[in-house]
């Protein structure tokens, strides 16, 4: 059976400039050409050859972290998808992930699946730079050299292209014999914070399932998100603010009912995993 390594999510974006000449009406200003913002999660997976990097981007975290969830299913009910990766209907098994709240309110939200970098699956079509950069990559860190090189792939040879990139790991999710562990790194509330939460496998024989410990990681991710928005819709409107926004009854009345069913869902969890948190359970409510 392939081996399912520490599995990392990072935070990525990059930003190309290109540099007008001096003597340029812009007064040799830089003016991004492409900008790339996603979630890039890496999985290694080894045989008894070697190890395959697979690679699953995305537009937000709990989305990333589901299809992450698939191919593990995947990669675990027949280690040959890795061979015949187009074989697989990925299409289907994302739009099952998607939930009724994002394609009503996050209709943009979008996955690419990348192994051995190769793009596999992109959920929409507009994935051409990100397809380059992981071609270039191959499942490793990706540099401001890689990302220009992808850049000159896409936009042309261009002279004077300057690469901002930034990475910022944002969970690890580290297998063991005796539990799943995930190191989080969050950004909520115009603050910075970590914590933990492993979840204890039961017994060697029946282990918890990595891809169902990361959709919990997912779920409480979101619901956490959803959290932060509804305090902050508090916030608005005890500051007469609320009307200034676009944010609609609807919608918060949606997330609400969105947060209920992710708190179901991760108690559902908890109920039935020893789940310990350090350094304590965040408060979803």
């Amino acid at each position: 059976m392939a081996e399912i390594r520490t599995v990392t999510l990072y935070r990525e974006k990059s930003v190309v400039h290109k540099f007008g000449g001096l003597g340029d009406d812009d007064g040799g200003e830089n003016m991004p050409v492409l900008t790339l913002r996603s979630n890039r999660i890496t999985i290694p997976v080894k045989d008894k050859i070697n190890t395959l990097m697979v690679v699953v981007r995305g537009q937000n975290i709990p989305g990333t972290m589901r299809m992450v969830s698939v191919v593990i299913d995947e990669i675990r009910r027949d280690p040959q998808a890795l061979q015949a990766p187009r074989d697989i209907d990925w299409e289907t098994f994302w739009r099952r992930k998607v939930s009724k709240f994002e394609n009503d309110y996050n209709p943009q939200n979008w996955v690419s699946l990348h192994i051995g970098g190769d793009m596999i699956f992109a959920s929409d079509e507009n994935r051409a730079a990100l397809e380059q950069v992981e071609a270039f990559a191959n499942g490793a860190e990706v540099t401001e050299a890689i990302i220009q090189e992808a850049a000159a792939n896409v936009l042309g040879e261009l002279d004077d292209l300057v690469v901002q990139h930034d990475s910022q790991t944002a969970f690890v999710f580290t297998p063991s014999p005796t539990y799943l562990r995930a190191a989080i790194l969050e950004r909520r509330d115009r603050k910075t914070g970590s914590y933990s939460m492993t979840a204890f496998h039961p017994a060697p024989t029946r282990p918890v399932r990595l891809s169902h410990f990361i959709g919990f990681c997912a779920d409480m991710t979101e619901a956490l998100t959803h959290k932060s928005f509804l305090d902050r819709v508090q916030e608005l409107i005890a500051e007469n603010a609320l009307s200034k926004t676009n944010i609609t009854p609807a919608l918060t009345q949606a997330t609400r009912n969105r947060r209920k069913d992710l708190i179901g869902q991760i108690e559902s969890f908890e109920e039935v995993n020893k789940v310990v948190y350090r350094p304590e359970r965040p408060n979803l409510m």
